[in-house]
Formats: C-alpha cells, structure tokens, sequence
C-alpha cells in the first residue's frame, strides 16, 4: 500500500516559484551585486543590438524609478553644431 503525502504548494504557479527563487533563494547578492548584474544585462542588450541593427547604443537605468532605456544613438551633423555659436 502506498503512502499518499499531501504537499501544500507554497507558490500558486510555476512563474511565481522561479520568480521566488530569484529574489529569496541561495546565492542572492547585495542590492549593490544586484544592479551590477543589471547594468552588465543592459549593456549585453545594447551590444546585441548594434550588431544586429548597427549603429551606436546609448543604455539609461534609474533605479529610483524602476527603468531601463537603451536606444540608439542619434547621428549628429557636428559641422552644424559648431558653427551655431
């Protein structure tokens, strides 16, 4: 005969047990180790960019707001920028 055990999930879906083991789980660094983490992503993104769509890639986080820019460059005309004074 079989032992039946009854587990109480702790989580109510998968997505947020990951989502957990990210934020709570072994090896979680500091907030410090944590944006570092997200600069160095940031900066993978806007590599991969430049190497799919060419051009220069500019990346901006707040972390006072939670936000993440990365765009492109824009190209500027330095000729006319100088002579404007």
């Amino acid at each position: 005969m079989a032992i039946v055990h009854q587990i109480r999930r702790k989580y109510d879906t998968k997505a947020e047990e990951i989502v957990a083991e990210l934020l709570y789980g072994p090896g979680v660094g500091t907030e410090q180790e944590m944006q570092t983490v997200i600069k160095r992503k940031a900066a993978e993104i806007s590599i991969a960019m430049a190497i799919l769509h060419g051009g220069e890639w500019r990346v901006q986080i707040d972390h006072e707001e939670p936000f993440v820019h990365i765009t492109r460059r824009l190209k500027r005309n330095r000729q006319s920028t100088a002579t404007r004074g």
